[in-house]
């Protein structure tokens, strides 16, 4: 019999962001020798989305209303469904028990549905749950289930952002108490500060694990594109790249741009959108994708791109990392990274990037490299191979296939 691997993401309604994707990297890696469950949103849409062969999708997470008296209706009328429904099957002093050591709540993501599911699994020791991106309310989710379910399999934590320690209900305590009910639970986060946050709050191992991505052997190109992917906000440094294209333009650099402007609106940055719009009206070099890019085409756009700076504010990137770095590991671009980025200096043992701060800067950063290219893909094709070897001794990749 395979082992069965449920994946959790609790908050995924569509293919937006970096979440759908690592989730389908994953089931990918694993899917021929495991049986995949994805325990999604219940809003969860799968409009033309790529989503791989042969896996079982579950829409049963509820969504979390914002409107904090019919969050309470709702929770108060799933609190006498389970005591009618635990009466019947003679487990109602369990579920006190775990209603009480949850401060008599309810959790968010907690209702029948949800529970049947689980219980029906029947579980082997082999098997594992997945907290693909572990937040609070998933691992509260957990620890109230693992006393209603006799045989709970081994659980992953896939913490990707530090975890607040509130007053009663967080992610520690219910991280802690599992771990005394002697459940096999294991943490694992992909950057050093999130690890180290969280050890210092919770005395339990806590390991770095290596994202999975598909790779890709790039050839030297014949032309030169810059890519900017991902969300459009001001933290990822979206406003920066008109101002960045104008100085390409004026020192004749001929190259081409490959703009993103996510499914996502922010008002802080659609004055940005109009003005890269207008330049694009006389620069027949700008191709502008408006909105969320599936798994293959997305991958597509990568091939094309042989260029990626990183116009992040350094701050944000010490402190949670960033998917399109990982992707340009495996997809062998040469970057440009801000320079005060401390945390990804950890992983780039390779001279496959520039260091820049202001646009002039970045600027030169593209012009080394279009110059130099050559020497920047052979330093991407090392980092490239070692990112591979990683994967393939990494503990949270082995433990899935223990």
């Amino acid at each position: 019999m395979k082992k069965k691997i449920i994946f959790i993401e609790s908050l995924m309604k569509d293919g937006g962001g970096h979440h759908m994707d690592n989730l389908i990297e994953t089931t990918l890696h694993f899917k021929y020798q495991n049986e995949i469950i994805w325990l999604l949103n219940k809003k969860f849409k799968n409009r033309n989305l790529f989503i791989p062969e042969k896996i079982i999708l579950k829409n049963l997470v509820p969504e979390i209303k914002s409107n904090f008296l019919v969050r309470i209706s709702i929770k108060t009328y799933i609190f006498f469904l389970s005591i009618i429904f635990f009466t019947k099957k003679k487990k109602i002093f369990n579920f006190f028990k775990i209603f009480s050591k949850n401060f008599f709540t309810i959790p968010d993501f907690f209702n029948l549905e949800i529970y049947n599911f689980f219980n029906n699994q029947k579980f082997l020791p082999h098997d594992t749950i997945v907290i693909q991106s572990c937040r609070p309310k998933d691992v509260e989710l957990i620890f109230f289930l693992s006393e209603l379910i006799e045989r709970m399999p081994k659980v992953i934590m896939r913490v990707l952002y530090p975890p607040k320690k509130k007053m009663f209900k967080n992610f520690y305590y219910h991280a802690e108490k599992l771990i005394k009910k002697k459940n096999k639970i294991k943490i694992f986060t992909e950057v050093t500060t999130v690890k180290n946050y969280i050890k210092k709050r919770l005395n339990y191992e806590v390991k770095n694990f290596t994202q999975i991505y598909t790779f890709y052997n790039r050839e030297f190109p014949k032309n030169f594109t810059i890519g900017f992917l991902g969300e459009t906000r001001l933290d990822k440094g979206f406003a920066r790249i008109p101002n960045l294209i104008n100085i390409l333009s004026k020192k004749n650099i001929d190259c081409k741009f490959i703009i993103q402007f996510s499914k996502n609106i922010y008002a802080d940055t659609e004055n940005i959108k109009k003005q890269i719009i207008n330049i694009s009206k006389t620069n027949h070099n700008i191709k502008i994708i408006d909105g969320y890019v599936d798994f293959w085409a997305y991958r597509n756009y990568l091939k094309e791109i042989n260029i990626m700076p990183l116009l992040y504010d350094a701050d944000k990137l010490n402190f949670v990392g960033s998917g399109i770095f990982y992707s340009c590991i495996t997809n062998e671009i040469p970057m440009i990274i801000p320079s005060k980025a401390k945390l990804l200096n950890e992983y780039l043992n390779y001279e496959s990037y520039e260091k820049a701060n202001s646009d002039e800067e970045y600027a030169n950063s593209i012009i080394k490299i279009i110059n130099n290219y050559d020497f920047y893909l052979n330093e991407c094709k090392k980092f490239s191979d070692s990112y591979k070897k990683d994967i393939s001794i990494d503990p949270l990749v082995n433990d899935l296939k223990n």
